[in-house]
């Protein structure tokens, strides 16, 4: 917990502490989101769908990598001119710019992404590249919901995992 709340006090200062609007983040609105398992996918059986074909000995490291990045519940997004601060539940936060050279970003060990952000008009994509999976996920807001839209691809997949999920706006 006090690792999460200095990452999260880091983060929120380096999103408050400059100026710059380049580009500024438009349509996505800042603030906590809760997943809404109803109107959502079900990533994990997208996960279980996707790993069918691998072998007996490939198939539970790739779910374990493969769920790892994906088991979100909450997400709290920050904005600041054309820089974007993104945490999920407890992990470490990712703040890039929009259109700017990707960061690390550790999700946990042996899981490391270089992490790269773009604004698609009122949406936001963030793609996570690692050693054997690319990651891309669109985030837009619909009212008062955060839309995700993610497509995971990897040479070991014979086809893209894609989902969507649903995120209701905390109170």
């Amino acid at each position: 917990m006090r690792h999460w709340t200095l990452s999260a006090a880091i983060g929120a200062f380096i999103l408050s502490s400059s100026s710059g609007s380049a580009s500024p983040v438009q349509g996505v609105v800042s603030g906590i989101y809760v997943l809404d398992e109803e109107r959502s996918d079900n990533a994990f059986q997208a996960i279980e769908s996707a790993i069918a074909s691998l072998s007996n000995a490939k198939r539970p490291l790739a779910r374990m990598r493969l769920r790892k990045s994906i088991a979100v519940n909450r997400i709290r997004i920050s904005s600041a001119g054309s820089r974007l601060g993104i945490a999920y539940d407890a992990k470490a936060p990712i703040v890039v710019w929009l259109g700017g050279e990707p960061i690390k970003w550790k999700l946990v060990e042996g899981l490391v992404f270089d992490v790269s952000a773009k604004s698609n008009g009122d949406a936001i994509s963030l793609t996570f590249h690692g050693d054997d999976i690319e990651r891309t996920t669109t985030y837009r807001s619909v009212g008062q919901d955060l839309v995700e839209d993610t497509t995971i691809v990897s040479p070991l997949l014979s086809t893209p995992i894609v989902y969507k999920q649903v995120y209701n706006r905390a109170h």
